[in-house]
């Protein structure tokens, strides 16, 4: 009797195990798939109220896979720095919490915290993430793969922000028309291959990021642009084109957060609103 249950177990266990796997990697090509076609897919559609993708900002990799790049927006080790302090909500976070700051500022939805959704996506990056060292940051919920050059860069888009002027913003506009709207298109709008910027579609829906999103602020804008910009030929923009075309995007009419509006990134630069832009 002992010969045959011992082989039963051994069964009955390498059968579950097997189960487990397949479902956790079920959720993971779900989380990637959510990633790929944020404002599409079946499930995440009604958590999105723009036209945006994660894939816009984090970007494919050589293998690509949504996320692997090498370059700002990167997935890559982003799972091993939380729990995670973060400024802006001064707490400590988790990873679905900073999944969740993005459907709600950036894709301008609704909440996804241990939702199907969430939980996917969540999965998704935590794979990226497999076999590196845990390190949770006390200093910002990013992957410390970019955390140094992430800070770097902002301090010194701030003080170029800082220094800013109408003539800059003009320069901006000029700049975006050269090197952006071939692809992103005059009226922001994108078009089915590049994402939208700014502003509404013919049926008054917003179509990018809102107001309080990460790349609505000005240094943050930049520090991306810069090290993705333009595609196929990233970093090759100076320092005061990309200030310049980020002061122009980013003053553009876009969905306010909880009453944040544009006007308040400019503030946020020591910046007059209509100083700049009129």
């Amino acid at each position: 009797m002992k010969k045959i249950i011992f082989p039963l177990l051994l069964l009955t266990s390498l059968y579950a195990q097997q189960t487990t796997n397949t479902k956790l990697q079920d959720v993971i090509a779900l989380g990637e798939d959510i990633v790929n076609h944020t404002d599409t897919n079946p499930l995440s559609k009604k958590y999105v109220d723009s036209k945006l993708q994660c894939v816009n900002c984090h970007r494919k990799g050589k293998d690509n896979k949504a996320g692997t790049t090498n370059k700002i927006g990167t997935f890559i080790g982003t799972a091993t720095a939380f729990p995670a302090y973060s400024k802006r909500h001064h707490d400590i976070i988790t990873l679905q919490n900073r999944i969740d700051g993005c459907f709600l500022r950036c894709l301008g939805g609704r909440s996804v915290v241990n939702t199907k959704v969430g939980i996917a996506v969540a999965s998704y990056i935590t794979s990226l993430s497999k076999g590196m060292k845990i390190q949770m940051s006390p200093k910002a919920p990013r992957t410390p793969l970019k955390q140094k050059m992430w800070s770097e860069g902002r301090k010194k888009f701030i003080k170029l922000f800082h220094k800013a002027t109408h003539q800059d913003y003009l320069e901006g506009k000029k700049l975006y028309a050269q090197k952006c709207a071939a692809c992103h298109g005059n009226n922001g709008a994108g078009n089915a291959s590049t994402p939208p910027l700014w502003g509404k579609n013919n049926k008054g829906e917003w179509l990018s990021y809102t107001a309080d999103g990460s790349m609505a602020k000005l240094p943050n804008a930049a520090v991306w642009i810069q090290d993705n910009m333009p595609l196929g030929n990233a970093n090759t923009l100076s320092d005061t084109e990309v200030r310049d075309i980020v002061l122009y995007i980013n003053s553009k009419p876009r969905k306010s957060y909880k009453g944040f509006k544009v006007e308040q990134n400019f503030k946020q630069m020591g910046l007059d609103f209509k100083t700049i832009t009129q």
